[in-house]
């Protein structure tokens, strides 16, 4: 019954569902200026056929703040990226901003343009005229292509919670319920190693303090048995647990289980298969596939799996599934990428981005295979090289408590057993014994079923300083799931092929991902970490495939000459009676959960905003200015952003206004304290005179979006500062020294300095370099320090603009002879928030004064001003002071 079934939609489907011709053209996208990369990146890069216009689409929303979500989801993106994070350890934590921008892509395709189809993307969104379709378009798919090492579980984690939250008031249209799925065991141990107990919801900061109430959600991994009911949940399995299930001589067809439910487990003691229990949540479920190239074939057991899904649930008159497929290589056997790829944050740009390594070509001259049957003579030059690298890359690393990873691919499992008895024997004190591991795969890449428990293992701990491995020798690149930090040096040994199924990214993807993590990227980026790539010819070809698939040069690195380059910055134990103490003092400055008291004693009247029209053509409306605009033009920037649902009385109006002021504020508790009060405004002030608000020309006049933009905005200015609740300050510890830095890589520029405890001064730019000197040279100053951002967990409270709980981290610290302690901030352009920051500094250094023993003062120095003056004394610098606030 239920193959004829699956034959009836397959044809229908056929029929439903006209093919095109073959592609013709390839998308294009322009790639950002690289000019320091050398040749490394060549002009264009390809991509998927979607993606350019989306991302014009996604940009153009996005600069008009988000229009069209809903409330959940704002409160969701003003949380994760315009707010600072701290993670337990103190680290600072921000999302990248391609992540941000993959999962805006989702919401806004999602939320906002409504394509829940593939045929509808390529329909809308298509650069290319003749595509062929999906057969199976049934239900809303989106592809995200993000580069290896570059964190799609991060997205992933984001993605469950936009479907949680939105489904606890919207379950018909949103997911509770997510299936994430692995393409193996090893993919799902790390899986597990993030979603278990449910682990980055509590250690990332993915759950709004203002939706944690809300938050009813279980993790369960493969095998775990149901526990409490909870609103939403969690299922995180390989994909062979799945259908596997499925494929038990007893299992019943899909038409009979829609009818009699699923067949009693014979042994109870078993948990449910996670297939039934998800069917049996119902509602709109969440389909995550990770590492999603395995799922184009749409006759694999994969894909099956998800339309059995489907169409059980709507079989329960349930809305049915929602897929993400995750993936750095979701393309077709001959290159081409899914056309539901949605998104596309490519190897290059990562590497540009610097938010994974670097990847050369390690050369050296007489570098060559010998003749010989055995393995390790044949390939007996390009190990020696291999080796010598690895251990320059240990030699530099062992400051910072990193150890890094030799990883060599060989052409067969006696290939690799051989070269790994040779290794031991001539390294005993760098490969001896348990320090270098064999994993043996099959033919296409996959760990064999012995070797699992052993690779799953090492890739758990291998990035640990203590764990003994430093090196690993395979037959073929390991595929998915081998995700570790620690490699430096890859030496293939071997030629790649079609029979293998693996990509040219998933050959060094397994050595892209950064050892330094936590650290900025992008232009703020301090260093550049690199991945030594070493081969015979038939390997150094199929890296070079990669490079023309991503529009890649990679450089060379001459092995004989050029070392690795690791600056390190850190704490010189001489240079002790340098170090400088940084007070730390509790938050002064926190949010209030209501707004109760303050919205009642709001005296509206005091509110000044222009007379609102009661009509567009009345005398108001030609006198209307409000921040330089009149009304005809304020009308028609804000007609998209401001659209009041179709409303029939005052009161709905109100009750709108209410819950986006509350929203906005993040105080969602506060809208039926604002009801009233907004009533009050519209009713005896907004208009010049008292009015009645529930006729039908003022009902219309209150639903216009230009009462809408003024009602709000003025509201939130009045109540904005109300928010933040100012504390009594208290010393919480002795102090951070500065000496407490983490050593850290450094790759910009550096000056050798005396005054400060550092071995170096670190400088991001040239002004802070002439800043450091200019310190050095002063002879007022006894000790100075440039402050890490990420390496040294020191920040300041602010508040923006936006009305966010932000971290200020000033530049530097300087202490003069007087024995005063200056914070001083080096500025060379400033933004919306710098009086913001300048504020908190100042009260930041007042009450570090009241509360210690020693006098504190913050100084913003311009990089225009500083130029111009070019000071020798400290207090020249202070001549370009004071600062002044209104």
């Amino acid at each position: 019954m239920a193959k004829k079934k699956a034959k009836q939609a397959k044809a229908k489907a056929k029929r439903a569902i006209p093919k095109a011709a073959p592609m013709r053209k390839k998308a294009v996208r322009k790639a950002k200026p690289a000019a320091a990369q050398g040749k490394m990146f060549t002009a264009e890069v390809t991509t998927a056929p979607c993606v350019p216009k989306i991302q014009e689409a996604v940009q153009e929303w996005r600069k008009r703040d988000y229009p069209g979500i809903t409330d959940t989801t704002e409160k969701l993106l003003n949380h994760w990226f315009f707010n600072d994070h701290f993670l337990p350890n103190g680290q600072r934590f921000s999302y990248h901003p391609f992540q941000r921008e993959a999962i805006e892509t989702i919401v806004y395709l999602y939320e906002v343009a409504g394509k829940f189809r593939s045929k509808e993307l390529i329909e809308s969104y298509s650069t290319q005229k003749d595509l062929r379709l999906l057969q199976y378009d049934l239900f809303p798919r989106y592809c995200l292509k993000l580069a290896t090492g570059t964190g799609k579980t991060k997205v992933i984690s984001l993605a469950i919670a936009w479907q949680y939250f939105n489904a606890v008031e919207d379950p018909a249209r949103f997911a509770a319920t997510t299936l994430l799925i692995a393409p193996n065991v090893i993919v799902f141990e790390r899986l597990k190693n993030d979603f278990e107990g449910g682990r980055i919801f509590t250690q990332d900061p993915v759950i709004p303090p203002e939706l944690r109430i809300y938050w009813d959600h279980q993790s369960y991994m493969r095998g775990e048995p149901e526990r409490a009911h909870s609103q939403g949940a969690l299922y995180v399995t390989n994909i062979q647990q799945l259908y596997e299930a499925r494929s038990r001589p007893d299992a019943e067809p899909d038409a009979l289980q829609s009818v009699l439910g699923p067949k009693p487990r014979p042994n109870l003691d078993e948990p449910d298969p996670f297939f039934e229990r998800v069917l049996e949540r119902g509602n709109r479920v969440l389909v995550a596939n990770d590492e999603a190239h395995h799922t184009h074939e749409e006759d694999s057991e994969w894909s099956r799996t998800i339309r059995r899904l489907h169409e059980g649930l709507e079989a329960k008159k349930q809305p049915g599934v929602v897929q993400l497929d995750m993936s750095a290589t979701p393309r077709f056997s001959k290159g081409a990428l899914f056309p539901w790829t949605v998104y596309d944050y490519p190897l290059k740009q990562a590497i540009m981005d610097r938010v994974v390594k670097r990847p050369f070509k390690g050369v050296a001259k007489g570098l060559r295979e010998r003749r010989s049957d055995i393995a390790s003579q044949k390939y007996q030059m390009y190990l020696t090289a291999g080796v010598k690298r690895w251990q320059e890359y240990r030699d530099k690393l062992m400051g910072f408590r990193r150890k890094p990873v030799l990883f060599i691919m060989m052409n067969s499992v006696a290939d690799a057993d051989e070269v790994g008895d040779y290794l031991r024997s001539k390294y005993p004190d760098e490969f001896g014994g348990d320090k270098l591991s064999v994993i043996h795969t099959d033919t296409t890449g996959e760990v064999r079923k012995k070797d699992v428990e052993e690779a799953r293992l090492i890739a758990k701990e291998i990035d640990d300083p203590k764990s003994p491995v430093n090196c690993v020798v395979s037959v073929l690149m390991l595929r998915e799931g081998w995700d570790v930090q620690s490699v430096t040096v890859v030496v293939g040994l071997r030629p790649y092929t079609s029979k293998a199924n693996i990509l040219p990214e998933q050959a060094i993807g397994r050595g892209l991902r950064l050892m330094f993590r936590g650290a900025r990227v992008g232009e703020e980026s301090t260093y550049q970490e690199t991945l030594d790539v070493i081969g015979n010819d038939k390997f150094i070809k199929f890296v070079e495939d990669l490079e023309k698939i991503e529009g890649l040069e990679f450089d060379t690195v001459d092995l004989d000459k050029e070392p690795p380059k690791i600056e390190g910055i850190y704490p010189d134990p001489k240079k002790l009676d340098r170090d400088i103490v940084l007070p730390v003092i509790s938050p002064i400055l926190t949010r209030k959960t209501t707004l109760t008291d303050e919205i009642a004693a709001l005296d509206v009247s005091k509110i000044s905003v222009p007379t609102l029209p009661k009509k567009q053509d009345d005398e108001a409306a030609k006198l209307f200015r409000y921040e330089g605009y009149d009304i005809i033009t304020l009308q028609k920037m804000i007609e998209r952003e401001y659209k009041i649902p179709e409303v029939g009385t005052s009161q709905e109006v109100i009750g709108y206004y209410a819950k986006r002021i509350a929203s906005t504020l993040k105080l969602p508790s506060q809208f039926a304290a604002l009801v009233p009060k907004i009533r009050e405004f519209l009713q005896d002030y907004a208009f010049g005179e008292k009015v009645d608000l529930d006729t039908p020309q003022m009902i219309q006049a209150i639903s216009s979006g230009v009462a809408e933009f003024v009602t709000e905005k003025a509201f939130v200015q009045v109540l904005r500062e109300r928010v933040v609740q100012q504390n009594e300050p208290q010393l919480e510890n002795d102090g951070l020294p500065v000496s407490s830095t983490e050593p850290f890589p450094w790759s910009k520029s550096t000056l050798k300095a005396n005054k400060t405890v550092f071995n170096l001064c670190a400088a991001g730019n040239t002004f802070e370099y002439d800043f450091c000197r200019f310190l050095e040279g002063a002879s007022e100053v006894v000790s100075f320090a440039k402050l890490s951002e990420d390496y040294l967990h020191f920040s300041i409270p602010y508040i923006d603009s936006r009305a966010n709980l932000r971290a200020y981290h000033p530049d530097f610290v300087a202490v003069t002879k007087d024995g005063v302690h200056h914070l001083i901030e080096t500025k060379g352009r400033e933004d919306l928030d710098v009086q913001h920051k300048d504020r908190a500094a100042i009260a930041w250094c007042e009450n570090a004064s009241k509360l210690t023993a020693t006098q504190w003062v913050f100084h913003k120095i311009l990089q225009e001003e500083f130029t111009k003056l070019k000071p020798d004394e400290f207090e020249d610098l202070v001549a370009l002071e004071p600062l002044k606030f209104s």
